[in-house]
């Protein structure tokens, strides 16, 4: 091989690696592990009960039927938690639609894909109805997000979307958005005009609490009560008064307020 060709050669190998780098960080989640995998660990399963448990004792009281799943940014687990909450919920006999309003980076649809969802409904292509889909292991009715549009945050904030949110709060004991991190876009304060609430998840071993700070003014600027903080990835010392927390899963429920500061 001659030298100008060995040249070649290593740019067209660099060039491949940047490629598979790009794509890697393209979505912000690779994979959804969902309690109703039938390897999930009890543990594991029993963490996002009592997550839900907990959350339902509040949106009861609080008259939330809608609610709002954001986090700081993207990469602390608020996919895994909108829908492992939602199944939860669905598994005490709620009747629970998931709909994912990430139209920027969508990722529900790895729980269970369809050609279709929320922006061909906004779009007036699909009715309601054609666009829930039924998860094939639980009871919980999906809306995924559909195509990634131009205009997202148009999309969330038109009247169409309203009457969405509004129909399926008439339908479902519990509707629960995941949504796109709530720092640097707009999306969470349109759509906070039309929720009864918010969840906010948070990154036990990398979220900056400045951050979480400003993620809590933005969604109460929007409107909102913060009514849960999910600490997520949270590793508790080995001492018996905080291995509970360990036992079950790493997930730390708190109802966010003046003792959680």
């Amino acid at each position: 091989m001659s030298t100008e060709t060995k040249k070649h050669h290593h740019h067209k190998h660099h060039s491949s690696s940047k490629r598979k780098k790009k794509n890697h960080g393209s979505s912000t989640i690779k994979e959804i592990y969902s309690i109703a995998n039938p390897n999930a660990p009890d543990y594991y399963i029993e963490s996002f009960k009592m997550i839900a448990s907990n959350i339902e004792f509040i949106a009861i009281a609080q008259e939330c039927k809608s609610i709002l799943v954001s986090s700081t940014v993207p990469n602390e687990g608020k996919t895994n938690l909108s829908v492992n909450l939602s199944m939860a919920l669905a598994g005490y006999g709620k009747r629970v639609c998931l709909v994912d309003c990430d139209l920027r980076l969508p990722s529900v649809h790895r729980l269970q894909r369809s050609p279709i969802g929320l922006t061909h409904v906004l779009k007036g292509e699909v009715s309601l109805d054609e666009a829930i889909i039924k998860h094939k292991d639980s009871d919980l009715n999906i809306l995924l997000g559909g195509v990634i549009p131009p205009n997202p945050t148009e999309l969330l904030a038109s009247v169409k979307m309203q009457k969405v949110v509004e129909a399926l709060a008439a339908r479902y004991d519990y509707v629960i958005y995941d949504t796109p991190p709530c720092l640097g876009i707009s999306d969470v304060s349109v759509l906070g005009r039309y929720m009864d609430g918010a969840v906010l998840v948070i990154r036990h071993d990398s979220t900056d609490k400045r951050m979480v700070e400003r993620a809590k003014s933005n969604i109460e600027n929007a409107g909102l009560k913060v009514i849960g903080a999910i600490l997520m990835e949270y590793k508790a010392d080995s001492d018996v008064s905080n291995s509970y927390y360990y036992k079950y899963g790493g997930y730390y429920y708190g109802e966010y307020g003046e003792k959680d500061k």
